[in-house]
């Protein structure tokens, strides 16, 4: 589930990262490494969509059964996995779309 949050996760931070940094240098040379990343990433997003919806059912699967011998409060980790599964899939079905 760590993995799945990372991977999902990184992307967006970067993203962000870009959107709130003032300096244009930065910015230009973030925009390069983004777009060769975005170029790789839709040449495989099926495969990555396949292999991240795995993960996510591999990680329900191993919170269901932790949680059958200790029960914790809710689990923020897995939610955050399942959130950003859902935010992919939303940003490759409507990126096809258009």
């Amino acid at each position: 589930m760590g993995l799945h949050a990372l991977c999902c996760g990184l992307p967006a931070l970067a993203l962000a990262a870009a959107a709130v940094s003032g300096a244009t240098s930065g910015i230009a040379l973030l925009s390069q490494s983004v777009a060769a990343i975005h170029d790789f990433l839709h040449q495989h997003e099926l495969w990555i969509l396949i292999v991240s919806a795995a993960l996510v059912v591999l990680g329900g699967w191993m919170e269901a059964s932790a949680r059958r011998h200790h029960p914790r409060g809710f689990p923020w980790l897995f939610a955050f996995s399942v959130f950003c599964f859902l935010a992919n899939a939303t940003i490759i079905l409507v990126h096809r779309a258009n």
